[in-house]
């Protein structure tokens, strides 16, 4: 992507921070989240989340219950989707068996149509920080101190005092390393609203589920494969025809849950009702130049979805995304 495409991309993303009360644009630390992301990640030229990774194509198909619940036009008929998996962190070279980092899924319904919608995933339920400010000081707590390490007792504290930012670690941990990308459920992590051609609206929480089933690996399996398997994976699924996809699932919200944030689950959310909206399909490996040049951007969300109303975070996204954008290596 040239440098006026990034300029585009940047002007977007003012025009929409602008847009915004003028307090909620001096609360947002924008820039100093991504230079201190870049920090981390030795300054190296690639996304300072989910550096490591790769793009595909494929196919969403929505259910026939869809339509009830929502009257965007994403869910009209089939469409073409362009998808990036990746491995947590701004480090590139990181192991695709690393426990403790979380998988990312991004991913565009209807790519150059009207129904274009995108959702940035993980696979956990819930985010490790709930705010701008709560992220720029997860991501300070972690410089390195004067040995060139994090200073254990500075994590230590901002821990104790931010609990929340310790969950989804805990959760990740205490599940199996995910075996392929396309073996492991991802949320939407955020609130969302679906609203339907009568103007009714619903609360709801997306997940993926895989059609192939969870595909786990025990810690001594996951260290035993190659440092950059799941890509290999996948391909190797997809030319094998093997199942590669996920139901979209949204998880029925209710009065309350609208209040949560994004490090929180809903009461009971794993025992609610839910629908399944379509089916999304991975049928081929996709050259990285096209996910590299641009952002999937959370807020393009077509007419009939909305997103969260109260949440600065999911806000935060697209400046920052904008931001990172012109900082990759061409």
């Amino acid at each position: 992507m040239r440098p006026t495409a990034y300029a585009v991309i940047a002007a977007a993303a003012m025009a929409s921070t602008l847009s915004l009360p003028a307090s909620a644009q001096t609360a947002q630390p924008t820039e100093a989240i991504v230079k201190t992301m870049q920090t981390l990640n030795g300054g190296q030229k690639v996304r300072p989340s989910g550096a490591k990774g790769q793009c595909f194509i494929g196919t969403f198909t929505p259910a026939a219950e869809a339509k009830a619940l929502t009257k965007s036009v994403a869910f009209d008929k089939p469409s073409k989707v362009l998808a990036r998996f990746s491995v947590g962190s701004g480090n590139p070279k990181v192991m695709d068996g690393n426990k403790m980092v979380n998988r990312g899924f991004s991913f565009r319904i209807d790519d150059g149509g009207k129904g274009q919608t995108e959702f940035v995933m993980v696979n956990a339920p819930i985010n490790f920080v709930k705010s701008p400010e709560q992220m720029l000081g997860f991501l300070k707590a972690r410089l390195p101190a004067a040995d060139g390490k994090p200073d254990p007792a500075v994590v230590k504290a901002f821990s104790e005092a931010n609990p929340e930012t310790t969950l989804q670690g805990k959760y990740l941990a205490s599940k199996p390393v995910p075996g392929s990308w396309v073996g492991v459920s991802y949320w939407g992590i955020h609130n969302y609203t679906l609203v339907n051609a009568s103007g009714a609206k619903q609360l709801v929480k997306f997940q993926m589920v895989p059609t192939a089933g969870e595909i786990g690996l025990t810690d001594d399996e996951a260290k035993a494969k190659p440092a950059e398997f799941l890509a290999d994976e996948l391909k190797g699924r997809i030319e094998k025809k093997a199942p590669a996809g996920f139901d979209m699932i949204a998880i029925m919200g209710k009065a309350g849950d609208e209040k949560t944030t994004a490090t929180e689950q809903w009461v009971d959310e794993d025992k609610r009702p839910r629908v399944k909206l379509g089916t999304l399909a991975i049928t081929a490996l996709e050259k990285n130049e096209t996910c590299d040049g641009g952002i999937f951007d959370p807020l393009n969300l077509a007419d009939g979805l909305e997103g969260p109303a109260n949440d600065p975070l999911f806000v935060e996204r697209r400046p920052a995304y904008a931001i990172s954008i012109g900082h990759r290596g061409n």
